[in-house]
């Protein structure tokens, strides 16, 4: 892996960990409306996406934290091994997905949760998940890895 790849995932991680604690320090009580399809609100996550395995117990949390672990190693023995001979949207993709799973793993070993803060919604339809920075760079980057998958000339 080439320093241009540290330093973005770096960046990421960076600009996650500075938007949780400028969202501690903004929403002291209830919630901020942003718009009519934004709200900000804090909310501490113990499980995965959509709270999955959300719990108190001491054993599920270390599960957790061992498993997000595993797969975030998994991912960077990928980026590392072929990151030569990706695509501009493969690189990139796997920019986002490391620095957003890096952000919230790194969110999690220091309060033993994640902190998710952004709502969505269209009048009463909420979109069914609070997420935070780290959430849509992760998203993003599976989007343009899906998308580079089906526009990709060679197929596995």
């Amino acid at each position: 892996m080439n320093r241009l790849s540290i330093t973005f995932i770096s960046f990421l991680v960076l600009i996650d960990y500075m938007s949780k604690i400028y969202i501690k320090e903004l929403i002291i009580e209830n919630s901020i409306v942003v718009n009519n399809y934004i709200i900000l609100e804090i909310y501490y996550n113990k499980g995965v996406a959509f709270s999955f395995l959300d719990s108190d117990s001491l054993v599920v949390n270390y599960l957790v934290t061992f498993i997000v672990a595993a797969i975030i190693l998994l991912i960077f023995a990928l980026f590392i091994k072929n990151y030569k001979n990706y695509n501009q949207f493969e690189y990139s993709s796997y920019i986002l997905i490391l620095g957003g799973a890096l952000g919230n793993f790194l969110d999690r070993l220091l309060n033993n949760s994640v902190l998710d803060f952004i709502i969505v919604h269209y009048d009463n339809i909420y979109f069914p998940g609070i997420f935070n920075l780290a959430d849509a760079f992760i998203t993003i980057g599976a989007l343009l890895l899906c998308l580079s998958y089906f526009t990709s000339k060679e197929k596995i």
